[in-house]
């Protein structure tokens, strides 16, 4: 019985994916922002991800052996929102609705 349960530990553990979790800065402004920053965010690699509006900074809990977190940053810079690492476009962040024009 003893030597069965091992087998079971070990199969659960060979089938965890490692989770971990990072907080960067998400340029925004509105309810908008939040609903586009996290809808930017919703792929398989991410398990969750929380913005907060007064302090502009996301945390994300996410599969690190599937994306870096250099990539989830490119990924919420490509929906129009600035990060610690990367700018969005300029044609892309003028494409969000007004209301979410942070730069002004």
């Amino acid at each position: 019985m003893f030597r069965g349960s091992r087998a079971l530990i070990a199969l659960l553990l060979i089938g965890c994916k490692p989770i971990e979790a990072i907080t960067f800065t998400a340029k925004g402004c509105c309810p908008t922002c939040e609903r586009l920053i996290i809808e930017s965010l919703q792929i398989d690699e991410v398990k969750s991800a929380q913005w907060n509006q007064q302090n502009e900074k996301i945390t994300l809990r996410f599969y690190s052996n599937e994306i870096s977190a250099e990539k989830l940053q490119r990924t919420v810079a490509m929906a129009g929102y600035d990060t610690d690492l990367f700018m969005a476009t300029d044609s892309v962040y003028l494409a969000l609705p007004r209301c979410c024009h942070y730069r002004d």
